[in-house]
């Protein structure tokens, strides 16, 4: 289950999806943000700036998406730059940046940049 709403009071701007997977599990992957850089002397540096939920991306798959749902997925990429993901890993806010119908499968990707719960 995935819960999807605006930061704001909209009457249409929050849905659940009951039945939907999540392509990306945040438990399953990361990285830090690090770098590294030869150096003349054979060795290297390294430039790390630690773990950040925000280089996460998670993508909603609802199988056999209603219409009110892909309704839903035009208006909040359309209407919104933030929003409010709720899932099993916690409560993230994320930027809905796209979504797209294929086979009546809805996908809507979702570029998280804080998290918000524990």
């Amino acid at each position: 289950m995935i819960g999807l709403a605006s930061e704001v009071y909209d009457i249409i701007g929050d849905m659940v999806f009951s039945q939907a997977n999540r392509l990306n599990n945040l438990n399953d992957a990361g990285s830090r943000r690090c770098t590294r850089t030869a150096t003349l002397d054979g060795g290297c540096t390294v430039y790390d700036t630690g773990y950040s939920d925000s280089d996460n991306t998670v993508t909603v798959r609802e199988e056999n998406a209603s219409q009110e749902a892909i309704d839903f997925a035009k208006y909040i990429v359309k209407s919104y730059g933030s929003i409010v993901v709720t899932m099993k890993d916690g409560a993230f806010l994320g930027v809905p940046s796209s979504w797209k119908v294929n086979d009546n499968s809805l996908d809507i990707d979702i570029l998280i940049t804080e998290k918000i719960s524990e």
